[in-house]
């Protein structure tokens, strides 16, 4: 009797150990709140994780005063464990910033209410327990949207704009303790700036990056210009670089990354504004840049630009944001809007640190538009936190969306046999599966006319290819053993989704 049971303790820590490495890539949408919901932060709690983001009600007359910000923690089934209301009925700028650097689970949020912006330095434990929620008094409309941990204190970086006039925001800086009690700060009349990031330097300084405003008038596009700068410990401003029109390498804004000291940016040129000028330069195509910068002047050492769409469609919106670096490689999530249905992506492409593109891969709903906020690595793969556009609701379609990708980027096997294919990270819009269990054979049907099969494929768990048949809806499955198993569509239009099946006799 005892032998048989060390057996079976034995025997379950084997399949413990297996399950470890089933497949555990996958997109994930979710409907929090029958709302218009956006992830755009993460991080892991134990073995768990903990989105934080917002959303929108539209039903309401003034949408703009009804929105919510929340953290959400989910286990590794996808199951939603718990979610935390932070506030309601306040205006856009409301938002949750982890504090970079800072563990704990320490958040920074703003609320946006009429007259003033509150502050608040929050403290959650593993359940999400919202405790020493700390508010930060200001006496003026301060929007601090990043900030960096250093030395035992957070620094928090923004702009004032009390005044309520775009073009006249000013930048300002503020350094707190971890108990929320403000040390200093500093606004800046001079500086008409919004900072979209901050990260650190070598030498234990910091490079703010977002855009500035020229022009006292309407704070349009057409005085936008990206700016960066360097900023001490004590506020002061060390140099700053204006990237101006006129210069093929001008941005509407740009990002700061740190890769392992040396400082690069990420910007984009708008192909649609300001159309007085940039037809004449570019075409009507936007582009998206990389530069390495020298942080101890701020110039430009180097520039890459860059484009990439599937179908060239004049009037593409090629967007990108932050980079982010790991495992000596930057990684960045850019966005594709060519204003037609269903023709908006997110890519997610690997660098090398000369800014070459080493793969792309390729994101897209099969319902709606898509916009990507965050690339989180983790030991295996990246997380990606976006939503979509369905402002209206109308569909009832789930808007936060969550992706975890193997470290090539796919959550779909075979993926990168192609660099142009797009994953569908919604598959139950694109096809079905029946029956489901299935003994001998499954059959796939899709609704949308529109979209042809090319192919299907079986993986096992593991992603490991099984079989695959060509111009055909079935397959044959007498030969695979109980359990469970993926199947993969790829069809017509480029596109690759994935659904789990279970063989069950």
């Amino acid at each position: 009797m005892l032998i048989n049971m060390k057996k079976i303790i034995i025997l379950v820590l084997i399949l413990n150990c297996l399950s470890v490495k089933s497949q555990t890539y996958y997109s994930k949408m979710f409907d929090l709140y029958i709302e218009w919901e956006s992830f755009k932060y993460v991080n892991n709690v134990g073995n768990n994780i903990c989105l934080s983001g917002t959303s929108i009600n539209f039903f309401v007359k003034d949408s703009t005063k009804y929105r919510k910000i929340f953290i959400v923690k989910i286990d590794t089934n996808l199951t939603i464990l718990n979610k935390n209301e932070i506030q309601e009925n306040y205006l856009s700028a409301s938002s949750l910033f982890p504090i970079n650097g800072l563990k704990n689970n320490y958040i920074y949020g703003l609320i946006d209410t009429n007259n003033i912006i509150k502050h608040y330095l929050i403290n959650s434990d593993s359940n999400l327990i919202l405790s020493n929620k700390r508010s930060i008094s200001y006496n003026s409309k301060l929007d601090m949207t990043c900030n960096s941990f250093l030395n035992n204190k957070i620094y928090l970086f923004g702009f004032d704009y009390n005044n309520n006039v775009a073009s006249k925001v000013k930048l300002s800086i503020q350094c707190i303790d971890t108990n929320g009690n403000l040390l200093w700060g500093k606004v800046f009349q001079d500086k008409r700036c919004y900072t979209n990031n901050v990260v650190q330097t070598k030498d234990g300084n910091f490079i703010l990056a977002g855009f500035k405003y020229f022009g006292e008038s309407t704070g349009s596009s057409d005085s936008a210009f990206a700016w960066y700068a360097k900023v001490d410990t004590l506020g002061n401003i060390l140099w700053e670089q204006v990237l101006k029109r006129g210069s093929k390498i001008m941005c509407e804004y740009v990002w700061a990354t740190n890769a392992n000291g040396t400082i690069y940016l990420t910007g984009t040129n708008y192909a649609n504004y300001p159309s007085s000028w940039y037809s004449s330069i570019y075409g009507d195509t936007s582009f998206s840049y990389i530069l390495k910068i020298n942080d101890n002047t701020g110039e430009v050492e180097w520039q890459k630009r860059f484009l990439y769409s599937i179908n060239k469609t004049s009037g593409l919106l090629s967007s990108i944001g932050g980079m982010t670096y790991y495992n000596s490689n930057l990684y960045a999530l850019i966005s594709h809007n060519v204003y037609l249905p269903n023709q908006e992506y997110i890519m997610f492409a690997k660098f090398d640190l000369q800014g070459n593109i080493l793969w792309k891969r390729l994101f897209q709903q099969a319902n709606y538009s898509n916009r990507a906020y965050s690339l989180t690595p983790t030991e295996d793969g990246f997380l990606i936190c976006g939503d979509s556009k369905d402002s209206t609701h109308a569909k009832g379609d789930s808007d936060a969306w969550l992706i975890k990708t193997d470290s090539n980027g796919c959550i779909i096997p075979g993926c990168n046999a192609k660099d142009n294919v797009v994953q569908i990270i919604n598959p139950e819009k694109v096809f079905t599966v029946y029956p489901n269990p299935a003994q001998n054979e499954i059959n796939v049907n899709t609704e949308n006319l529109d979209i042809k099969i090319e192919s299907l494929a079986i993986y096992n768990m593991q992603g490991q290819a099984l079989k695959t048949v060509s111009k055909t809806t079935k397959i044959n499955t007498e030969d695979l053993a109980n359990g469970n198993y993926l199947l993969i569509i790829t069809t017509n239009k480029q596109q690759m989704a994935g659904k789990k099946f279970v063989v069950e006799r």
